[in-house]
């Protein structure tokens, strides 16, 4: 399984360079991040926070290749006048290329400290005006203001996916989310606020996995009274 990752990752490294080295802004701000990893990476950044943290788990860590990103937001429709936040955004590379190369609004949130120092440095250094920062709990963060949320955390539990769909309520009418591995309608304990666009999938390191689209409505729950 370890030898299939690295495979996989260094031919998406190789995919990148050639689908983006013409864009100079991006690639300057992926080089400049991935050799802030060079020597210490995600993996490493997350297995000492989560042992700090006592978890139980101490390999929840994953990122969302930059080719499948494309085309999450291809398929999605996802456009510049667009405000994504992303929520667990690890080490924030698929932030970095929605700013930088989609032009897209982003709000990065993680609650790893490094994690968010390092992408904050290579943000500020390459003055990445639509790239924002958050260092906390998605749970605890005002989400009203995305049109688009992405969720990669494939391995939440029931509890907290619950609790952040209730978040969600705050969404406008007509805003979207994304979420990887299951649809939100069966968690959302209102009824009716999320509707499914469509599902399709995409391939990771560890595997296939279902990517789900679903819509913020503008359904009202009406009174039993």
């Amino acid at each position: 399984m370890a030898l299939k990752v690295q495979y996989f990752e260094w031919v998406e490294l190789f995919r990148v360079f050639r689908r983006y080295s013409s864009h100079r802004t991006f690639l300057k701000a992926f080089l400049e991040l991935k050799l802030r990893y060079l020597l210490d990476n995600p993996f490493r950044v997350s297995k000492r926070f989560l042992i700090k943290k006592q978890s139980d788990d101490l390999y929840l860590y994953g990122e969302t290749p930059l080719t499948v990103m494309a085309e999450i937001c291809e398929t999605s429709e996802i456009t510049s006048g667009d405000h994504v936040f992303e929520l667990g955004a690890g080490s924030g590379f698929t932030s970095l290329w929605m700013a930088a190369f989609a032009g897209v609004r982003v709000t990065s949130i993680e609650q790893i400290p490094t994690f968010c120092q390092r992408l904050r440095r290579v943000s500020q250094r390459l003055q990445l005006d639509k790239l924002n920062v958050i260092e906390g709990d998605y749970l605890e963060v005002d989400l009203s203001e995305a049109t688009v949320i992405y969720l990669y955390a494939s391995n939440l539990d029931d509890l907290t996916i619950r609790c952040l769909t209730l978040r969600m309520l705050a969404l406008k009418p007509g805003s979207r989310v994304i979420s990887v591995s299951y649809p939100l309608q069966e968690y959302c304990p209102v009824p009716g606020i999320f509707e499914q666009q469509e599902s399709f999938p995409v391939s990771f390191p560890w595997g296939e996995a279902d990517v789900f689209l679903q819509v913020r409505t503008s359904y009202v729950q009406k009174s039993s009274v």
